[in-house]
């Protein structure tokens, strides 16, 4: 005998998840901070050639104070714009930086190099041997004296920065988002959740009952009198 099937409770609407928005990307020009990479090595390129003339020059002979000043003032320029390069050339924020900082340092030890070794004051003369370009060492510091600031400058603009920080945004923007998750099957013929086939009581509402077999109980004795017989437990 088939019972009628008995509604479950209405199904619950599940929200379908949203994927996450992609971050924009940063943006920026890539050519200013490669310009400014480009500069930044040859200036460091420059600043390893003075030095080594200026090793030269003086030898084996003890290195005065002031000497010492002015190669630590090339050497320290010189590093900071080889690794400022590097790091921009894999698009770090703090690469421009390096840059900069070590186009001033560089600057600082062309500038003040007439004043530290007491050549005199007069930065006439020191220029006019510096633009002959007719030795190494001053063709070298001419080199420096104008390729520092164009690097300087290069780094420092906007758009340098807004494309190396846009390295961080693109990394994000890369993952996309995350797939919509598929709602759950519903079974056409019952009103919500499907209900497992266990045989109803046509006579309750509400959830199917389970039906147990029934034991069988003692046989009952005749009991005289008319008694009616006791059910089995």
């Amino acid at each position: 005998m088939s019972y009628p099937q008995q509604g479950g409770y209405p199904q619950q609407p599940y929200p379908q998840q949203q994927p996450y928005q992609a971050a924009p990307s940063g943006g920026g020009n890539p050519a200013t901070a490669i310009i400014a990479g480009l500069l930044a090595l040859a200036v460091a390129g420059f600043a390893t050639v003075v030095l080594v003339n200026m090793f030269d020059a003086i030898g084996g002979r003890e290195m005065p104070g002031e000497m010492i000043t002015i190669v630590s003032l090339y050497g320290v320029g010189g590093l900071l714009l080889l690794v400022g390069a590097i790091l921009t050339f894999l698009r770090k924020v703090a690469g421009a930086v390096l840059i900069i900082i070590g186009a001033i340092v560089g600057l600082a030890a062309m500038l003040t190099e007439p004043l530290l070794m007491r050549i005199g004051v007069d930065y006439g003369v020191y220029m006019e041997f510096v633009f002959q370009f007719e030795q190494a060492e001053g063709t070298f510091r001419a080199l420096t004296l104008i390729v520092a600031p164009l690097a300087l400058i290069v780094a420092v603009l906007p758009p340098t920065f807004k494309y190396l920080r846009g390295s961080s945004n693109d990394g994000y923007a890369s993952y996309g988002g995350y797939p919509q998750q598929p709602g759950y099957p519903v079974d056409p013929n019952s009103g919500g959740f499907p209900q497992q086939g266990y045989p109803a009581n046509p006579g309750s509402g509400g959830f199917p009952q389970q039906s147990y077999p029934q034991q069988g109980g003692y046989p009952q004795q005749q009991q005289g009198g008319g008694h009616p017989q006791q059910p089995g437990w």
